[in-house]
């Protein structure tokens, strides 16, 4: 999974967090996409007005998740989402685009990131309790998991130490989905176990895995990651739905392989998580009995799926 830190202005975000804005727009010069950024990752802010007063570290102060990217005028920016783009009027938004772009003129069309579920801090938290340096210049953004670690997990269960913004939320008649936060920690935990099992996920959203995907919409359900090798419901009980697809003729020697990946995820999860996980394998083939009998002796639950 992928995640963001990206160089904010302050006022945009100071003005959301008053606001109460759960869902924003996040505007941006570059109309490049990102290399790797996908709907359900995580754009953390680093705000501009709380930096460190010996190196000049910038603190991030929340994050929202993706949901995707348009590119469009300036104009049509401020005629379709208004204030949800952090500020009162098209002048401020105008002054503020003027003040980050490098150039005399207004850029014809820029980038809009969609973010939903937005969510603030009591304070600031800074990368270098982390252990990662950024560097002083940064103008834009970096990939928090490009560095070495599971960066987004620690820093989400650093959030946890400094707090949420409750204050602002309560301000405008809004709670604090704390369960969906809890959520997006379980959901990198279980992400973070995959990716340690593969250096190089190369599995792709086939037809099958759209299909259990669809069939299981209703139980409130989101991928692990980008390269859709599961999904978990959040409802009582928690449950990890794991993809199994073979040929019949591999079907012993895949088998093998899933039941120490199942085995690897269900000690990594006890050792990580205070909760119960159950996990389901789904399957595009049929199981032999004994391969039947044996997810049930490790209390994984099998589904033929057709």
């Amino acid at each position: 999974m992928a995640a963001i830190a990206y160089v904010s202005d302050e006022k945009m975000l100071e003005y959301h967090r008053v606001n109460g804005g759960q869902d924003i727009v996040f505007w941006r010069l570059s109309t490049k996409r990102f290399s790797s950024f996908q709907p359900g990752d995580l754009l953390f802010f680093l705000s501009k007005g709380n930096e460190k007063s010996r190196n000049k570290e910038k603190g991030i102060v929340g994050y929202g998740c993706f949901v995707g990217e348009k590119q469009m005028s300036i104009r049509n920016l401020w005629r379709k989402y208004g204030n949800k783009t952090g500020y009162i009027d098209k002048g401020d938004l105008v002054a503020a685009i003027q003040k980050t772009n490098k150039n005399a003129e207004l850029p014809e069309t820029i980038s809009c990131l969609i973010l939903k579920d937005v969510i603030f801090f009591q304070g600031p938290i800074y990368l270098s309790e982390l252990g990662i340096k950024l560097p002083g210049n940064l103008e834009s953004f970096t990939y928090l998991d490009a560095h070495e670690g599971h960066v987004t997990l620690e820093l989400l269960q650093k959030v946890k130490e400094v707090g949420i913004d409750s204050w602002s939320a309560a301000l405008n008649n809004r709670e604090i989905d704390l369960n969906g936060f809890n959520n997006e920690i379980l959901r990198y935990q279980i992400a973070s176990i995959y990716e340690s099992m593969h250096n190089e996920l190369t599995v792709k959203a086939d037809s099958f895995r759209k299909h259990c995907y669809n069939l299981y919409k209703e139980e409130n359900v989101e991928w692990i990651n980008n390269e859709h090798v599961g999904f978990i419901s959040f409802k009582e009980p928690k449950t990890l739905y794991y993809i199994y697809t073979s040929s019949q003729r591999d079907n012993k020697e895949n088998f093998i392989n899933m039941l120490g990946e199942l085995v690897f995820i269900n000690n990594s999860l006890k050792n990580t998580i205070n909760e119960e996980v159950k996990i389901v394998v789904l399957s595009n083939v049929d199981l032999l009995d004994i391969q039947k009998e044996t997810l049930l002796d490790c209390k994984y639950e099998y589904r033929r799926i057709d």
